[in-house]
């Protein structure tokens, strides 16, 4: 499973979710309190009218407003503020804005005559009273009869109680929200999970196919000279190992494995007159030989896939002090992973046979890639091999003699 992926996309969903978490903790806070406030206003506006409204219809009928009106008008004010903890006082005022109850309260003349415009509630902005939030709600109380309002309450609406009344409610909005985020999160990363356990499931798949193709492919080309069958996969082991052995990306030696085992691709236009000569070459047919990295290429090239796996191919016989093929290039232009390839391709046919000359012991071969050094080969490919012979890391293959299609053909012919 690619961890990194999921701790990437674990972090951003986090972060939405959080984000989203907020945004809407607030969105849904300030919509549901503003409706429970208003809920709480109307549901004490409504018990202080109707708490009132008895001895206002009295003061109407009888057109006068006596001590004994104000003292049960007075003990309903004091019944509204026990029950309801929001309302901090309630004031009595005539239709034109002048103080009825409590006589001395100050005259409210422009709200008044705005909230009978209304014919409906009007709240005031807030405003600091003693050291408390508070706003005022002017309330028509209508006549008894019908023709017009007899008086308009003015009632303190405490918004500081107001607020602590509604903490609860608000704490179980947050939660709730942050809870619904947290699941809908913890649902997508366990989707995000299973579908990544899918690809890598599948990209396992294909790559084991693909490795297995290139196996196949090598083996091919491997089976045109039976003195280098298994050249190619040898050359991939040890290449994988100079490449690990370097501490190289796993990305990096993937696309190793892959170019050494496709590293002699190109062999396959190779005339076998050339390709199976038993004997040194002629400098024609050395130029013909040493075309087969550029007859990788163009059969590589147009695939796509093949993008990181081209250079390497192409450029596997450079040589560190640029007297290589096909392009000559010297140091650190040759690309690192052809530079690993070099010294596994060379390394596998020292210690085999062919047809020229019998394998070198592990020893010579050694010594021959360190005398190359800066000079063949980079330094660090060849140290790297040179690590791994010394800790018995390297297992020659057992070598025997393989008689088969054009070599025992032309054994036969000999004998």
């Amino acid at each position: 499973m690619r961890v990194d992926f999921l701790v990437r996309f674990a972090a951003v969903l986090l972060a939405v979710a959080v984000g989203i978490s907020v945004v809407l903790s607030i969105a849904f806070t300030r919509v549901h309190i503003a409706a429970l406030q208003r809920d709480l206003i109307a549901t004490a506006v409504g018990q202080a009218s109707a708490t009132l409204q008895p001895s206002l219809d009295k003061y109407a009928h009888s057109g006068s407003f006596t001590e004994s009106d104000r003292a049960r008008i007075d003990a309903a004010v004091r019944n509204v503020e026990n029950f309801q903890a929001i309302v901090a006082g309630v004031r009595l005022y005539r239709p034109d804005g002048t103080a009825l109850d409590p006589i001395l309260a100050p005259n409210e003349v422009a709200n008044v005559k705005r909230a009978i415009e209304l014919q409906n509630l009007l709240e005031t902005a807030p405003r600091s009273v003693g050291g408390q939030e508070m706003e005022t709600v002017f309330v028509p109380l209508a006549s008894p009869t019908g023709n017009g309002y007899l008086a308009v309450a003015a009632i303190d609406v405490s918004l500081g109680q107001l607020n602590a009344e509604t903490n609860r409610e608000s704490q179980f909005v947050v939660v709730a929200t942050l809870v619904a985020c947290i699941v809908i999160f913890l649902s997508l990363l366990t989707l995000a999970i299973a579908a990544q356990r899918e690809l890598n499931r599948r990209r396992d798949a294909a790559e084991k196919t693909f490795l297995q193709t290139m196996e196949g492919i090598a083996s091919i080309v491997d089976q045109r000279d039976p003195y280098t069958a298994g050249h190619s996969l040898r050359v991939s082991e040890y290449a994988v190992a100079i490449a690990q052995r370097m501490g190289l990306r796993a990305t990096q030696i993937d696309i190793v494995r892959w170019s050494a085992l496709l590293h002699d691709l190109g062999k396959i236009g190779i005339p076998d007159a050339v390709l199976l000569k038993p004997g040194p070459l002629d400098p024609e047919e050395r130029e013909i030989i040493q075309a087969h990295p550029t007859i990788a290429r163009e059969i590589l090239g147009p695939v796509e896939a093949m993008a990181a796996i081209t250079p390497c191919v192409l450029h596997h016989h450079e040589r560190w002090d640029g007297k290589g093929y096909p392009a000559g290039l010297a140091g650190d232009a040759i690309p690192l992973l052809s530079r690993v390839i070099a010294v596994a391709d060379t390394f596998d046919a020292m210690t085999t046979d062919r047809p020229y000359r019998a394998r070198l012991a592990l020893d010579e071969a050694r010594g021959r890639l360190l005398a190359g050094i800066d000079v063949q080969w980079d330094r660090r490919c060849v140290e790297a091999m040179v690590a791994l012979i010394d800790a018995g890391g390297i297992t020659l293959p057992e070598q025997r003699e393989i008689l088969f299609g054009r070599r025992l053909a032309q054994r036969a012919d000999a004998g």
